[in-house]
């Protein structure tokens, strides 16, 4: 399938390397350097699943860890299969398939959704509680379909063939975020000598500078970026983390970080390589450079894939 609706040109993908895709059964065609989502709009893919309980159709809404809508289940063998993985957050990579979480027969055309439209009469809040009660011994039936309109992944049913691994780390400076605040407080940091750790969820570090035109001592966006990333990397203490997510804030600037090491590479990892990792890290001090997420208009069907 073409990708239609691609720009031709631009973007932080290599054309010259083309990766084949799966998703609900059809096969795609992206480029490396693409996430999933990015994908599937460039081949013209607007429903990814549905809602909860009304089933309504849903789209890609977001670009990172916020989004709520393209919630996938990943995998191409049972026992690799990943559930409730954002679309926005994996990266493309050969022979990657991907499934819907719910949706029957489709999730184009999801029998659920004929409910959903008379739902606000028929599904008030709370109805499950009320109207599946009786008779008793049907509960378990009743359990296996709410389940389903729930729309949620499922785990696999066998044992998982991957390696996972945790570390324990002491640092002066742990760094939450590589855009430009992110790498200039870790630049300063790490120029002073101290210890430093950043992390950033997402594929390279950057933030808002990797679709920005401006410049930043005198230099375009991504050139500064490259300078800064080479020079943290040339410093004995500082150890930099993509593709990591910085999941906990505990007492006493301890915190935890899940480092996704091979899920970018798909089948292509090498045996034995650790897939992921869980840092614990007890820092002396902690910068939250986050950045910031943009809020929705509020009207009406602003939900449903084609609104703007």
């Amino acid at each position: 399938m073409s990708q239609t609706h691609r720009l031709p040109n631009g973007g932080r993908v290599d054309r010259s390397k083309v990766l084949t895709f799966t998703f609900n059964g059809q096969q795609y065609k992206g480029y490396e350097g693409d996430s999933l989502a990015a994908a599937l709009l460039a081949n013209g893919v607007d429903i990814i699943g549905r809602s909860f309980k009304y089933s309504r159709p849903r789209g890609i809404y977001a670009a990172g860890a916020e989004e709520p809508n393209a919630v996938l289940q990943i995998g191409a063998t049972e026992a690799t299969q990943i559930p409730n993985v954002r679309a926005t957050q994996q990266a493309l990579y050969q022979g990657l398939v991907a499934t819907s979480t719910n949706g029957w027969p489709n999730v184009n055309t999801d029998m659920m959704g004929i409910l959903g439209k008379v739902g606000g009469k028929l599904m008030p809040p709370g109805f499950y509680y009320k109207t599946f009660m009786y008779p008793q011994s049907f509960w378990m039936t009743y359990e296996k379909y709410i389940r389903k309109a729930a729309g949620l992944g499922r785990s696999p049913t066998q044992n998982d063939p991957d390696t996972y691994d945790n570390m324990n780390h002491h640092c002066d400076v742990l760094i939450v975020g590589a855009g430009p605040a992110g790498l200039a407080a870790a630049l300063a940091a790490a120029r002073s000598g101290a210890r430093v750790i950043v992390a950033d969820e997402q594929e390279e570090f950057g933030g808002s500078l990797l679709d920005s035109r401006e410049s930043l001592d005198g230099k375009p966006a991504m050139e500064w970026v490259a300078k800064v990333i080479a020079e943290l990397k040339s410093l004995p203490d500082v150890l930099l983390l993509p593709r990591a997510t910085v999941n906990g804030y505990h007492d006493h600037n301890f915190l935890t970080i899940h480092e996704r090491l091979t899920d970018h590479l798909g089948d292509r990892a090498p045996i034995g390589q650790v897939r992921q990792r869980l840092h614990r890290v007890r820092a002396k001090r902690v910068v939250l450079a986050t950045g910031a997420c943009e809020r929705p208009f509020v009207y009406g069907n602003n939900d449903v894939p084609g609104n703007m």
